[in-house]
């Protein structure tokens, strides 16, 4: 069994209260959120510790933090975090709030599957997709709901990450949206 975690940083909140998973037959997905940098980043050693072998992160990382968790890393583990074409950092930067927060994931679905974690502080809304098409119809989905952001897992190369900027931009173009499977 492939392990995966997508993890955020939220205020005040902990693995224990404010995580949920789901399991595909292939990949066993952990959506966590956390409070503060310093507290994800022990959490990804724990789990990376647990065999967790990909591991996305939220915005608010940097290579510097990759670095730091890759030292003690077995071979073969990915560890990303979402960055944010200069346009999108802009309009992430602009923002009055982040509340409600949107995670598209690729995972063994044929339908999509969504977990919502809800606290005061952020709402987290994720969908594990097959492929890009719902992918797309999702971000519409979110765009549409009212989210402050969305954030791609790994699996998003340049091009894909741009077909989803693109389709939220219609609905909404204050709307940033980052990506793990990019860097700058």
């Amino acid at each position: 069994m492939n392990k995966y975690a997508f993890l955020e940083n939220v205020p005040d909140l902990s693995a224990d209260s404010y995580s949920d998973s789901f399991f595909d037959g292939e990949w066993l997905s952990l959506v966590a959120g956390l409070n503060g940098v310093d507290q994800v980043l022990k959490y990804a050693k724990e789990l990376i510790a647990d065999g967790y072998s990909l591991i996305n992160l939220c915005g608010d990382f940097n290579e510097e933090h990759i670095a730091e968790l890759m030292k003690d890393a077995p071979e073969g583990t990915e560890i990303h975090f979402a960055a944010y074409l200069p346009e999108e950092q802009r309009k992430l930067e602009a923002l009055d709030q982040y509340i409600e927060y949107g995670q598209i994931i690729f995972g063994g679905v044929e339908e999509p599957f969504h977990l919502e974690l809800q606290a005061p502080e952020m709402n987290t809304h994720t969908v594990f997709i097959k492929d890009l098409d719902q992918a797309v119809q999702e971000a519409e989905r979110f765009a549409k709901s009212g989210v402050d952001g969305i954030e791609l897992c790994s699996g998003f190369d340049l091009d894909m990450t741009k077909s989803i900027i693109a389709a939220v931009e219609v609905i909404n173009p204050r709307i940033p949206v980052g990506s793990n499977g990019i860097t700058l």
